[in-house]
């Protein structure tokens, strides 16, 4: 991941800022980067101290499927640069670590006289061949079942042989191991990456991609292996028709274009999305006639040289039925035969469905809001008057019904505030009221209502906060942020943890934080988790209901104040949602 050379620092204290790295992990970072000038991002990642879709989400960036391809496409360009078999070799290892973000990569080639795996590895920037028995390990069960494994705990597999392991003392956790196959379908070994960088999970898209790489590896293993006199233009025309292959069965439309040759990769979501002719072939003369006439003129100008950049735009087709489509572009530029082939990837998304369904949605949450308020308020003064036996005296049995029902009619009080919070978030509206706070007294009432459940659970309810000073925030809406992090907590820690909350000037602003001891949060879900609607599956989202709004609440109301947040966890290691507001001055 490139970031410009004048975001350099900005972009080392974001991440810090962000609580992705800490400044020893920058500095090393720096070190490195003296000595092989590569993007700070990506040392980040090569040291494995992050990853590169924890990074893009602080940036606020989504990898989007076309820079994905562009990443397989370059790769494929570059398989076409090794001529014989000890550098392809190479090249394949080092690049399916590269693209998957994994520390290791190993391959597997069947020596079918021996009935052997001749395994290759890098190790120490060196790369070394080992003998392995063809029906043992995941690579055996791989190339004889002809599917892919992913595992989160190798060790827990059965399958697993620990023998490389064992030799370079290494720990195997998360593993992707997948068949690589010639054109006849015949498995001719197995590709498998060795754990996911920043101790992440290897995706359902991961796999994708590491199949799509190993055709043209495949492909190139047996070009060289059959000793023929191929042209390297040849081998390029080949290489798109892989390319055909990987693209044929996304749900995305793709297109890749070059500006010097007449071969296009158009797969058939694309054709069927534009209404174009699936079962008509298409060169490249009529893929640029077909993109002028859908009004994406401005690609074929870029490929002419008539314009400066490619944006991503929304267009609207009729036929033959009305569809809003999402076009994304990324320019592509790999090295082949001594000469720069620089070409754009386009990739086509129908969002008729998201358009109509946001629209339903908005919809639907403004006027749900507006309906609920009016009855709960009138069930929490009547609750409200029985409580306080203004009609009568209640029996003990009646007071804890009751409570029951107050705690009920509280709930709803509250997810019919977040739905309006919602609706407004949408349209920007978030109410607030900015005045000095002292946030001593806002975490002690959010915390005195909340010590019932506490006592329930038998939890450690802990208040931390020192004499912080005062900030400028809206009191009600802060509050909002504290119980919603704690009712979180409570949620997913278990009976006898601990749940501590505390605040700390830093600067020119406060950090408040809600920590807990419970089973911690995967990093691949803490990119997602301030989302909309987002809830992480585990056995406590199932047991409690929820509707995936409360974090994304949090988020508005904090970014809202001039504060940011954000979560520090580890699988099985608890964690730490924390938020900061500006001081008051």
């Amino acid at each position: 991941m490139m970031i410009k050379e004048e975001k350099r620092q900005m972009f080392g204290q974001l991440l810090m800022e962000k609580k992705m790295v800490n400044e020893c992990q920058i500095e090393e970072a720096l070190e490195v980067q003296k000595a092989n000038g590569k993007a700070l991002g990506n040392i980040l990642i090569d040291l494995g101290h992050t990853t590169s879709d924890l990074i893009m989400s602080v940036l606020n960036i989504t990898r989007k499927t076309e820079q994905k391809l562009a990443r397989l496409f370059n790769a494929s360009i570059g398989i076409l640069q090794c001529s014989e078999q000890t550098s392809l070799l190479n090249f394949i290892m080092a690049e399916a670590e590269r693209i998957l973000e994994s520390d290791m990569c190993n391959l597997f080639l069947v020596d079918e006289d021996a009935n052997e795996f001749k395994c290759f590895f890098i190790h120490n920037e060196e790369t070394r061949e080992i003998r392995l028995p063809r029906n043992v390990g995941l690579a055996g069960y791989v190339s004889k079942a002809s599917e892919s494994i992913n595992l989160e705990d190798a060790y827990q597999s059965p399958l697993f042989d620990p023998q490389i392991d064992n030799m370079l003392e290494y720990k195997t956790e998360t593993v992707l191991c997948i068949p690589v196959k010639q054109k006849d379908n015949k498995v001719i070994g197995a590709l498998q990456v060795v754990n996911k960088k920043g101790k992440g999970r290897f995706t359902p898209h991961d796999e994708w991609l590491l199949k799509s790489f190993a055709i043209f590896a495949s492909n190139a293993i047996s070009m060289i292996n059959s000793n023929k006199d191929v042209t390297q233009e040849v081998r390029f025309t080949e290489n798109l028709k892989m390319l055909n292959l990987a693209v044929e069965n996304l749900s995305e439309g793709v297109i890749i274009i070059t500006q010097d040759d007449d071969s296009v990769v158009v797969n058939p979501a694309v054709k069927w999305m534009l209404d174009w002719n699936i079962n008509k072939a298409i060169d490249k003369q009529n893929t640029i006639a077909l993109l002028n006439r859908t009004g994406l003129k401005d690609i074929p100008a870029w490929l002419k040289g008539e314009a400066d950049t490619l944006t991503s735009q929304e267009i609207t087709i009729q036929t033959p039925e009305t569809r809003v489509i999402r076009v994304d572009c990324t320019e592509i530029n790999g090295e082949f035969n001594h000469k720069k082939k620089r070409g754009c990837l386009v990739v086509f998304k129908d969002i008729t469905r998201d358009k109509e369904f946001q629209q339903i949605k908005s919809e639907f949450i403004t006027v749900a809001s507006h309906e609920l308020l009016s009855p709960i308020t009138s069930m929490k003064n009547s609750i409200n008057l029985l409580l306080q036996e203004i009609p009568g005296p209640n029996t003990d049995s009646q007071k804890k019904f009751l409570h029951i029902i107050n705690d009920g009619i509280e709930y709803l009080s509250n997810l019919s505030t977040t739905l309006m919070d919602i609706a407004m978030s949408e349209i920007r509206k978030v109410p607030l009221k900015r005045e000095k706070v002292d946030l001593s007294k806002v975490i002690k009432s959010a915390m005195e209502s909340q010590w019932f459940k506490a006592d329930e659970k038998k939890i450690s309810f802990v208040n931390n906060n020192g004499n912080t000073p005062p900030v400028l925030a809206d009191t009600n809406r802060i509050r909002q942020v504290l119980l919603n992090l704690l009712d979180n907590a409570f949620k997913f820690i278990h009976d006898g943890g601990e749940i501590s909350v505390s605040a700390k000037s830093t600067g020119g602003e406060v950090e408040i934080s809600v920590k807990d001891n419970g089973p911690g949060i995967f990093l691949e879900e803490q990119v997602k988790i301030f989302e909309k609607f987002y809830q992480v599956e585990n056995a406590a989202t199932k047991k409690h209901y929820g509707i995936g709004l409360g974090l994304s609440i949090c988020k508005d109301i904090v970014e809202a104040q001039g504060g940011r947040i954000w979560v520090e966890s580890k699988e099985r290691d608890g964690s730490n949602f924390v938020f900061t507001l500006p001081l008051y001055k």
